[in-house]
């Protein structure tokens, strides 16, 4: 027999005082400003501490430590850019002259996403995961859905790809000895095939 948690009996988020808030704030800040100088295994907890003015057990006592903060850092990325994808200049205009893919890697905020992600993945951490899908991924599926005039089950699908196709070039395109040509050929290739199955698809529904 499988016994459920009623949503009653589940504890009550903890609450979060503003000192904490703020204090959480200023480390986050902090970590993005230094891994703009440093790799992410250069970045101590000492150097967090000193660069936003507060603790070094506060990065235990907020986030459980250091890997804990470096992928809070990552979520606030992730909203930053989702910020930038759903702006009027949007970094998924595929159609903008100049290289697509280098283009995007280019940007600040994605660069370190990038990093911080190969970083992360390589750590044995618990499944601390959002509940819902993250704003960056919403924001992906967003401008994927306006850029191919797509909808329902194509959408997520093509976020998928494009996510994972964009962060598997940036983690192993050197090594592979794949060029950003070639990538935005690949993923210029993936928006040709997802046209034609969306046709495919109205015509077999007006049939």
């Amino acid at each position: 027999m499988t016994i459920t948690r009623s949503a009653e009996s589940a504890p009550a988020p903890k609450r979060r005082l503003p000192i904490q808030v703020a204090n959480e704030a200023k480390m986050i800040a902090a970590t993005i400003d230094l891994l703009a100088e440093h790799q992410v295994d250069q970045v101590t907890s000492r150097m967090i501490a000193e660069r936003s003015g507060t603790a070094t057990n506060y990065i235990s006592r907020y986030f459980g430590g250091r890997d804990g903060l470096l992928l809070a850092v990552a979520n606030e990325l992730g909203k930053r850019i989702s910020v930038r994808i759903r702006s009027e200049e949007s970094l998924l205009e595929i159609d903008r002259p100049g290289n697509f893919v280098a283009r995007i890697i280019a940007v600040p905020e994605v660069a370190m996403w990038f990093k911080l992600q190969r970083y992360l993945s390589s750590r044995e951490l618990p499944d601390v995961r959002p509940h819902g899908k993250p704003a960056l991924v919403e924001a992906v599926e967003d401008a994927i859905a306006l850029l191919f005039g797509l909808e329902g089950e194509y959408v997520p699908v093509c976020a998928n790809i494009f996510l994972t196709y964009l962060m598997g070039n940036a983690a192993f395109g050197d090594f592979l000895g794949t060029t950003d040509e070639q990538a935005e050929a690949a993923l210029v290739t993936m928006g040709t095939v997802v046209n034609l199955l969306v046709a495919q698809s109205r015509s077999q529904a007006s049939a």
